[in-house]
Parts: C-alpha cells; sequence; structure tokens
C-alpha cells in the first residue's frame, strides 16, 4: 500500500505524464478505485442521499454517488494540474457566470466575502480568480504533519498566486484586506466550533461557521455566493450569486444554507456529499458527549461507528442548546 506521500508523489508524475487529454481518464479510473474501495462507507452516503432524493431509485443513487465521486477526483487531480496554469491557458478552461456580480461589489470598495460550500473544486476557485487578476486571500491548513509531498500539492501553486493566511495568525489581517476592498476567499460549511451557528442541512441539524455574517456584520462588506464547477477535461465553471441577509446571526447562516441545499438539489453531483456526512457525524458525536470540544481533531477521535449512522438523527432543539466544553 502507498502512503500518503508516496501516493501523491505518484498521481504528480501520472499527471505530468498524460497532462490535461489524459485527466479524464484518471478521474475514471480513481473514481471507480475510490467507489470500490470504499464499501461500508458508500452506504453512509446512500443512506443521506436517499432522504435528500426521496423520489430516486436505488440505482440512481448509486449512479449518483459514482458521479461524485468522479467530481470528487476531479478536485483532487486539479492539485496537481494547477500547477500547470498560466494567466493565458487558465483562462480559456474556465467559464465566469455573473462575474458582473464581483466587479461590481469590488467596484463599491467595501471588501468581499466569497462564501465558498463544499461544492465541485473550491480550492482552484482561488487559484483561477488570482491567475486573472483578482485580489483574492484565502485561509489555509498549514499541513504541519503532513507529507512534503501533500503539503507541496496542496499549497504551492496557491501560495504561488495570490495570499494565503493561516489560522493561527492574527486575525488583524482579514480587517486590513476588507478595508483595502479586496477579496476573501472563506468556507462557510466548514466546522462551526462553538461560537457556531447551528443550522439544518439537508435534514439534519449541523454546526456552521458563525464567522462570515459576523464578519459582514461588523465590516459591512459585501457577500456573495461563489462554487466551481469541476468539469470534464479539466474544464471548471464559476458561478457567482448575491447574499444580501436580512440578519447576520444564526438566522443568517440558516438563510444561507437554506441557499447551499438549493444548489446541492440542483447540482447534486458537484455538491461535496462528504461534507454533509462529516458535519453529521460531528453532530452526533457532540450530542453524544454533551457538549462542543474547542477543537475539530478531537471530535473526530471521540467519534465511534454509530455516530456515522445516516439515520441516527439527533433533535434540533437538543443539540441547539450544547454549550462548549472545557477539556
Amino acid at each position: 500500500m502507498f502512503g500518503r506521500g508516496a501516493y501523491y508523489s505518484f498521481i504528480s508524475c501520472l499527471t505530468k505524464l498524460t497532462g490535461f487529454r489524459g485527466g479524464e481518464l484518471l478521474t475514471g479510473i480513481l473514481s471507480s478505485m475510490r467507489y470500490s474501495g470504499n464499501r461500508e462507507q458508500n452506504r453512509v452516503y446512500l443512506g443521506h442521499l436517499a432522504r435528500v432524493f426521496p423520489r430516486m431509485s436505488d440505482n440512481s443513487l448509486k449512479s449518483l454517488l459514482k458521479q461524485y465521486w468522479k467530481v470528487h477526483q476531479r478536485a483532487f487531480l486539479g492539485l496537481f494540474f494547477a500547477g500547470s496554469f498560466k494567466k493565458d491557458n487558465a483562462a480559456a478552461r474556465v467559464d465566469l457566470e455573473n462575474i458582473s456580480l464581483l466587479d461590481e461589489a469590488l467596484a463599491e470598495g467595501k471588501g468581499v466575502l466569497l462564501l465558498v460550500p463544499h461544492f465541485g473544486d473550491e480550492r482552484m476557485l482561488h487559484i483561477l480568480l488570482a491567475i486573472q487578476g483578482y485580489p483574492v486571500h484565502t485561509i489555509s491548513s498549514r499541513y504541519a504533519d503532513a507529507p512534503e509531498a501533500v503539503k507541496k500539492a496542496r499549497l504551492s501553486v496557491s501560495t504561488r498566486w495570490h495570499h494565503v493566511a493561516f489560522p493561527d495568525e492574527n486575525p488583524r489581517w482579514i480587517y486590513e484586506t476588507i478595508k483595502r476592498g479586496e477579496i476573501i476567499q472563506i468556507s462557510p460549511t466548514a466546522w462551526g466550533g462553538p461560537k457556531g451557528h447551528w443550522v439544518n442541512s439537508f435534514g439534519v441539524p449541523v454546526l456552521a461557521s458563525s464567522t462570515p455574517l459576523r464578519l459582514a456584520g461588523s465590516t459591512g462588506c459585501k457577500l456573495l455566493i461563489a462554487c466551481n464547477h469541476a468539469l470534464p477535461g479539466v474544464r471548471y465553471r464559476i458561478a457567482f450569486q448575491d447574499f444580501n441577509p436580512e440578519y447576520f446571526d444564526s438566522r443568517g447562516t440558516a438563510d444561507l444554507f437554506r441557499m447551499f441545499e438549493t444548489l446541492g438539489k440542483d447540482h447534486p453531483d458537484q455538491y461535496n456529499w462528504m461534507n454533509l456526512v462529516i458535519r453529521h457525524r460531528e453532530t452526533n458525536t457532540m450530542a453524544r458527549l454533551g457538549g462542543i470540544p474547542r477543537d475539530e481533531k478531537e471530535v473526530e477521535a471521540l467519534a465511534i461507528e454509530a455516530d456515522w449512522d445516516s439515520e441516527n438523527i439527533c433533535d434540533f432543539q437538543t443539540v441547539s442548546s450544547l454549550k462548549g466544553l472545557s477539556r
């Protein structure tokens, strides 16, 4: 079996050999391997999908899951193809839908928070925008404990094109960036933590990040939803939507997640169902613990098999009363 670093190095070599033309062939091979090797977890995914799409037959649900794994593997391969992008060839591989919304938001000079859910290839979104000259910033893990090949694949191209911040940095850079009227890509579907907002997501309560709404409420910056569709042939379509919440609290976050639900149902192959599976498992773990740990890794470490059960859905009122755990 490959170690993680060796696997990344192997895939890097393959993508250099095949180039863009071999992208979809590699996608098909890797997604078939992922689906076949993921048998036990596939049942968890199918359980969630059956609830979200109750009119789909079992065969249709399995077909949808296979298509999702294809998109997932396209995004993974994007880590390695991104190094070959330059301004001319990147522009030819991406369609920008409603890009005028971003241009108009930038022109206002208040700063822009790009709300990017786990959908398609969210990592390539900020790279593609930066290559075309947009002043983009994003936040990433340092991957400090990861093998060098993993760290290089996940960080090197992003840091080549734009500013990448890390969670342990002083958050002052966020306010300075917004004050300069620039763009910050943020993930509202990420781990919410003790200060998060409880919302419903595809029929299950999940702990969402409160950061986007809190930042917008305190700074007056513009909010836009952006999704990057990962298409066959190492191609992309980035679509923008306005988001003008009435409230800058959990009600606004709930409205945002309703829009994400619509995106997921309209483009079910592109939505990252792994994110829903993980957030749901985290909810079950926290409900069992009776509180919210400070660190997501702690929640993961304390999970048990029953927490993954797609039919184990907590009562919203019960989990929304959970408080932070001091450990």
